[in-house]
């Protein structure tokens, strides 16, 4: 369950950021086109040429769209935007007040005349929010990749160092001279050879240690035998 929501996410973020973008492009294209006849009946207005009337929205209009991209493309690069923000406010101001002075005189008619410039700098600051929120999160990927690597090499060396520590080397339980004892006797009185490799054999001890116990016990019995 964890796996599918975590892989599903991101499928999730691009769709959200795909859909944003195109939302943004078409509320530019309507902002636009709700916006060019105002600004081009203005034009005509005030007495520009006929032939040159229909650059005057692309000039106010279109300036807002190039500076807008340049504020997106500052926040990509994850530089400052301060001039492309400033031209942003200038020619959306412009914008609103030429579309405003082209309504009827009425106060609904002005404000549905201010909406599509506004629409287009909101969307567009939407938009920049996004791509700055995308980077951040593409320059976190290498920290935190970085930080998983730590420690799961820290784990790794954890589990390597519990895994070759060396075992100590078990001690004789204390009723093994005891145990020696009783096999020395035995076998002395069955007559049977006694080596110190056949008793650390039965015993369960080192070689070393079964070679001492015969010792130490063989040089008890005679101090016992001793007159």
């Amino acid at each position: 369950m964890t796996g599918r929501h975590t892989g599903a996410a991101p499928i999730a973020v691009c769709a959200i950021e795909r859909l944003t973008t195109a939302g943004v492009c078409g509320l530019a294209a309507g902002s636009f086109a709700m916006s060019y006849e105002a600004l081009h009946a203005l034009a005509l207005a005030q007495g520009v040429p006929v032939a040159l009337a229909w650059l005057w929205p692309l000039v106010v209009d279109g300036f807002i769209l190039v500076a807008s991209l340049s504020v997106v493309h500052a926040a990509a690069r994850q530089e400052p935007a301060i001039y492309p923000w400033v031209l942003v406010a200038s020619f959306s101001s412009l914008s609103v007040l030429f579309n405003i002075l082209q309504a009827q005189p009425t106060p609904l008619a002005r404000l549905v005349a201010a909406v599509p410039p506004l629409a287009l700098v909101m969307s567009f600051e939407l938009l920049t929010k996004q791509v700055r929120t995308r980077q951040e999160r593409v320059l976190r990927r290498p920290a935190e990749r970085q930080r998983h690597g730590v420690a799961d090499q820290q784990q790794r060396v954890t589990k390597s160092s519990i895994t070759h520590v060396h075992p100590r080397r078990p001690h004789a339980p204390s009723s093994t001279p005891d145990r020696a004892r009783e096999l020395i006797e035995r076998w002395t009185t069955e007559g049977k050879t006694i080596t110190g490799r056949t008793l650390a054999g039965q015993l369960g001890v080192s070689e070393g240690y079964g070679r001492r116990l015969l010792r130490e016990i063989g040089a008890n019995q005679q101090g016992d035998n001793s007159p």
